[in-house]
Parts: C-alpha cells; sequence; structure tokens
C-alpha cells in the first residue's frame, strides 16, 4: 500500500467517525426536548341526506272529443240576374184647352162654356140660421180691379149676412188611361173670416162634382193669388173627364167673395 492510498482512507476513517458523532448527537438533544403528544384529529362529519322530492302525479287531461266531419255543403245554384228593364220615356203632361177658361164674356148667372149648382135652402123671408142656411150664388165678372187675376175674372157671391155653397164644371173629352189633373187661379174676399175654395176632377166624366177628388185652400184678401190643384186621376173608360170648382164662405159676413180664373187642365197620354 502506498503512502497516498492510506492517507485517504485515514480520511474516509475520519469522515465516517464525525457522521457517526454528529447522529449520536442528534440523537441525544431529541431525547432531551420534551414530548408533544399529537393528538389524531377526529373530524366528525353530518351525515346529510338528500330529501328525495315526492313526485306529485299530474291528473290526465280530458280526452279531447273527435269532431265529427264538417257537413259538405251543397253549392248553392247561381241566380239568374234580372234582365235590365229599359226605361220608356214619361209621358210630357200638356195643358187641355178648357172652354172659356179664362171667363171671358161673363153675365149674370151666365158663364160661357160652365155649368153651374148650387146648395140652396133659404129664401128671403124664410127661417135664418147662421151656420146652415144657404141662399143662391150670385155669378158675375168681378169689378173691382184690385179683384181681379187676369182680365175677366169669375165672381161667386150671395146677398149679405149668408152663405153660398156653389159649383161650376164643365165636361171635356181625353184619352182613356191619360193621367190628368185641374188647376185655377183663385183668390177671396171677407169681411172677418175666411173661403173654403177647392179645385177637383172627376175621371169618370159624370155630370156634376159628387165624384171629383179634390186640391183645397181657405184663404181670404190677405192671402194674395193662389193656384189650386187638384189631386192627379186616370182618365177612366168613358174617354171624359170633368173639371170642378167650389166655393163656400166659413161664416156669413157681410161681404164675401170667390173669384176665379185661368182654369187649365193638364193631361198626360198614357204610357205606351
Amino acid at each position: 500500500m502506498t503512502r497516498g492510498q492510506t492517507l485517504i482512507l485515514m480520511i474516509l476513517a475520519l469522515l465516517v467517525v464525525a457522521v457517526i458523532a454528529a447522529m449520536g448527537y442528534i440523537v441525544w438533544r431529541s431525547s432531551q426536548l420534551p414530548q408533544v403528544v399529537v393528538t389524531p384529529l377526529t373530524l366528525e362529519i353530518a351525515e346529510v341526506r338528500t330529501v328525495i322530492p315526492t313526485w306529485t302525479p299530474v291528473p290526465a287531461g280530458t280526452a279531447t272529443p273527435t269532431l265529427p266531419p264538417a257537413p259538405t255543403r251543397t253549392p248553392v245554384p247561381t241566380r239568374t240576374p234580372f234582365p235590365t228593364s229599359t226605361p220608356t220615356n214619361t209621358p210630357t203632361p200638356v195643358p187641355v184647352e178648357l172652354v172659356n177658361g179664362e171667363f171671358d164674356g161673363l153675365m149674370p148667372n151666365r158663364i160661357p162654356g160652365w155649368e153651374w149648382s148650387a146648395d140652396i135652402n133659404y129664401i128671403p123671408g124664410g127661417n135664418y140660421d147662421p151656420h146652415n142656411s144657404y141662399a143662391e150664388p150670385i155669378f158675375s165678372a168681378a169689378d173691382d180691379p184690385a179683384r181681379r187675376i187676369n182680365g175677366s175674372t169669375l165672381k161667386i157671391e150671395t146677398i149679405r149676412w149668408l152663405k153660398f155653397r156653389a159649383w161650376v164644371y164643365q165636361t171635356v173629352t181625353a184619352t182613356t188611361g191619360s193621367t190628368v189633373y185641374f188647376q185655377v187661379r183663385a183668390t177671396a174676399y171677407s169681411s172677418i173670416d175666411k173661403l173654403k175654395l177647392r179645385a177637383g176632377v172627376d175621371a169618370q166624366g159624370n155630370a156634376g162634382c159628387s165624384n171629383a177628388r179634390w186640391g183645397e185652400v181657405t184663404i181670404n184678401q190677405d192671402d194674395g193669388i193662389v193656384t189650386i190643384s187638384s189631386p192627379r186621376v186616370v182618365v177612366g173608360a168613358a174617354g171624359r173627364v170633368t173639371a170642378c170648382l167650389y166655393a163656400e164662405p166659413l161664416y156669413p159676413d157681410v161681404n164675401n167673395a170667390a173669384f176665379f180664373d185661368r182654369a187649365v187642365l193638364v193631361v198626360a197620354p198614357p204610357r205606351p
């Protein structure tokens, strides 16, 4: 063994002795320290119970009824449109000349071209009833220019303090089926009250005015001149009509008078 190897072995031996001495020292030191009692940590884990929710059963739904099938609609037949009517021209009414419709050539109680009738139940000296006594009417031409309508004008009156009830009429020919009406201009005078005036037409052309249809006004001098028209009528099978005038005071005043002029019959021919 060489000298160098011997030296190395000696160093290693010293290191071993040093290590052993150090370990012994550590053991001795540890025996001198107070002993620590280590108490094992006991962990109490509370048991957590999971509550399982109770299942509430859902009530079974009511079964939907089966709807019956919709009825088959029967097709509605298409309506045949009405044929369009072609409008016919409305006949134009035209005036028909009456005999002496202007009341010319009047004389006391004579009216050329016309006839007259009256209710007469009183004669001078008889029993007098102011409401129901009717004297004979007087027919003449209006002598007061303020009462004239168009030149010569028919005037109907009677004696003072009495009433009158009078008709004036004439019958003319007209085409059967024609539409006609009678028209006249009129005015009136009364000391206190008014007079009832009428224009009428009888579609059958009877004599007199008992079957006439009337248009009526109640007027006096304050109302001026008015036009009176009868209703429209259809000419009957006889082919003639009667045009009528009527006058009556409402009260037996000192003076009562009716005035008529420009009488005309208006005719519309039958529809074609």
